[in-house]
């Protein structure tokens, strides 16, 4: 089992490498059977270390006496692995039909892979040390991705996703440097690896070093006032997109947050300090902010950026509540947002490959011809608005509740801003449903579908899991929780 934790991370690289020979005087659909074989055999890996027999910690190599790399699988580890190992085989099956359009498979799937891989080391890391390196490979595995078309606004939006994701990757190194001076360096550990002797100088110090790390981290998560480079990302193709902001990068933003504040720190060593505070302004901050500039957004896809940014920030808003509920809710909305969000992006991927429209206002009339993909999307939009059962709404249930139970102005001002958001939430993406399917001067277009199959297939599975982590919330949350705790 120590093996496999290793495959997961090796083979999807090793299956990249072989790409190269796929592809020359290869057809298109021997890379697609490679492909697809490739993504189940790592996500089935990932599922059964997921559910599996308990694994022991695996320590690749030591730098130091503490510095040392170290494979593991807890709780948050299975939360991270159920995202990637579900999403990523679907994503592929999606982006088989979506490539045809933009060109350059070979180059798309070898990255595709191999940030499948580094995603699988991000959820494995055992300590801060490892986790900060996955941190830093993921950015350059992605960021061919991001750059795919290599046009003037794809260069453009490399730069700005490399410069943001880098700066943050530096004030994470921060943390990591004062956790293993005054800490155990070993394994994750709910509840903090830090040494119980500190003096209060340095658990001030301490402190700051959080801030610091929290935010760094925190840029991959798009919170305030790292946002912009998330918006900028989404000239990539949707199937980056919908990874970027549904699975791979953002989610490792979040996760890398959670990390740090329950299983490198200790809570109760931050909570009711400028160390919760801090953050939690600004977490609440872009939780408003997202969703406004969602609202104002006319292009499609970065009408969806700006709407992930906010949701985002309902995560870091959750575990800077640095409570047992806090921790539950975020890990129950990052599954949900996975979910509900990738869904959103496939179907508006579908719009811009059959019809070429991005805008708002080029999509009157349109459920005529695309009527299964405005569905999905009408179904993964009220659930992300938290239309009980829904998933987002169970989420932001524990979120709230979360928050009511902690008390003080920050936490209570958090739920104004959930619910200042749904609101918000509620207009930008229905309208979208609104102006395809009842259009200002009423008339549909019609003729032949022109969705492509496997896009569409791919948006209905999507909308299956949705109601049935809708359905199935209670056991889902009991689980989460014997899991985390």
């Amino acid at each position: 089992m120590q093996f496999m934790m290793l495959f997961t991370i090796l083979f999807p690289a090793l299956a990249a490498l072989g790409i190269r020979y796929i592809t020359i005087g290869g057809q298109l659909k021997t890379l697609h059977s490679y492909v697809m074989t490739a993504t189940l055999i790592n996500s089935a890996a990932l599922l059964h270390l997921a559910f599996g027999p308990q694994v022991e910690s695996f320590r690749l190599f030591s730098f130091t006496e503490k510095l040392q790399m170290v494979l593991a699988v807890d709780g948050l580890s299975r939360v991270f692995i159920l995202i990637i190992a579900v999403l990523w085989p679907i994503t592929v099956y999606y982006a088989f039909d979506y490539m045809a359009h933009e060109g350059g498979e070979g180059k798309f799937f070898a990255f595709f892979l191999l940030s499948f891989g580094v995603s699988a080391g991000i959820a494995l890391a055992g300590n801060l040390v490892t986790l900060y390196l996955f941190f830093e490979m993921l950015t350059l595995a992605t960021l061919p991705l991001v750059m795919h078309k290599m046009d003037n606004r794809a260069r453009y939006a490399g730069k700005r996703y490399l410069l943001y994701s880098m700066t943050g990757a530096a004030f994470g190194f921060i943390a990591i440097i004062f956790t293993q001076f005054y800490g155990s360096g070993g394994a994750f550990t709910l509840g903090g690896t830090l040494n119980s002797d500190l003096s209060a100088e340095v658990i001030q110090n301490l402190r700051i070093a959080f801030v610091l790390a929290f935010f760094g981290f925190g840029v991959k998560a798009a919170m305030l006032p790292m946002s912009f480079w998330l918006p900028a990302a989404s000239v990539a193709p949707t199937p980056v997109t919908a990874l970027l902001h549904a699975a791979a990068v953002v989610k490792a933003g979040a996760f890398a947050c959670i990390r740090l504040t329950y299983y490198t720190y200790d809570p109760a060593l931050l909570s009711g300090t400028f160390a919760q505070y801090v953050p939690m302004f600004f977490a609440i901050a872009t939780i408003v902010f997202g969703s406004y500039m969602a609202l104002r957004s006319n292009h499609l896809k970065r009408r969806l950026a700006w709407s992930t940014v906010s949701n985002l920030s309902y995560i870091l808003f959750s575990v800077l509540l640095m409570t047992q509920g806090g921790l539950l809710g975020g890990c129950m909305h990052m599954l949900a947002h996975a979910l509900i969000k990738i869904t959103l992006f496939f179907c508006i991927g579908s719009v811009l490959v059959s019809t070429g429209k991005e805008y708002l206002d080029e999509i009157s009339g349109l459920y005529g011809t695309m009527p299964r993909t405005f569905l999905c999307f009408a179904v993964a939009s009220v659930s992300l608005m938290g239309v009980p059962p829904a998933p987002g709404f169970c989420s932001k249930w524990l979120i709230g509740s979360s928050a009511v139970a902690l008390g003080g102005t920050l936490p209570l001002l958090g739920v104004g801003a959930l619910m200042i958001s749904t609101v918000l939430t509620a207009i930008y993406l229905m309208t979208i449903v609104a102006r395809a399917a009842f259009p200002a001067d009423g008339v549909l277009q019609r003729g032949k579908p022109v969705e492509k199959h496997r896009m569409v297939v791919s948006q209905i599975i999507l909308c299956v899991l949705i109601a049935v982590m809708g359905l199935m919330n209670n056991t889902l949350q009991s689980t989460l929780a014997q899991w985390l705790f």
